[in-house]
């Protein structure tokens, strides 16, 4: 009797060790799939080139546009920069333009009395400005094609030869600038050039606007 009491108790005991072991392992077995997602995601890390300025180079930029001459009417205007760009954001650039006066009001008036000869209408500028990216950012072309855009703002100083003598000047304005690769820009700029003169006995200052458009290249 005392035996099969004992086989019992022996074999209740072995049952209570299988159960635990058999716990334990269904445990391990749920915090290694909790800490093991089930599908590991595999992700591959796009690699793209995108168009920028590089802060070392050089540009030349040609433009064609319209400038208004105060008191001469609206002429066109062809120009030429040699700029330089410091950082991402500054930019310098020594600038070139040329245009040639109307006829005030008087002369059409009076085409007998010209106030300005041939030569003298002749209105070239040479400037020294500084720019500033103020809003850069990017243009949506298409869903495939994105171009780097800056809305900028610039000023400078200079000379202007006009009615046959140098008039210092100073000029100002702001441009929008989309970068179509690596080595070509557009530009469309505006710009106030303006210098005192006196052409009918007292000096004033003179306000000439520029509206102009053009196409840089860098090297």
């Amino acid at each position: 009797m005392e035996g099969r009491i004992r086989s019992l108790l022996l074999g209740c005991f072995y049952f209570l060790i299988a159960l635990t072991s058999a716990n334990i392992n269904a445990s391990e077995l749920e915090v290694e799939q909790v800490t093991k997602p089930v599908i590991q995601p595999d992700i591959e890390r796009l690699e793209f080139q995108e168009s920028k300025i590089n802060p070392d180079n050089f540009e030349v930029i040609l433009s064609f546009g319209l400038l208004s001459i105060e008191d001469f009417g609206t002429s066109s205007v062809i120009g030429a920069k040699f700029a330089y760009r410091v950082s991402e954001n500054f930019f310098t650039d020594v600038e070139f333009g040329f245009s040639s006066a109307g006829k005030t009001s008087i002369e059409v008036l009076l085409p007998s009395t010209p106030i300005l000869s041939s030569d003298e209408r002749d209105f070239t500028y040479y400037l020294v400005n500084v720019g500033y990216d103020l809003f850069p950012g990017e243009s949506f072309v298409s869903d495939n094609t994105t171009f780097n855009t800056a809305l900028y703002v610039i000023a400078g100083a200079g000379n202007t030869e006009f009615a046959g003598r140098d008039n210092f000047t100073f000029s100002w304005g702001f441009g929008y600038r989309v970068v179509t690769n690596n080595y070509m820009t557009i530009y469309a700029d505006v710009r106030d050039h303006t210098f005192e003169i006196d052409l009918f006995g007292q000096a004033k200052r003179t306000h000439n606007m520029e509206i102009s458009f053009g196409a840089g290249f860098y090297f």
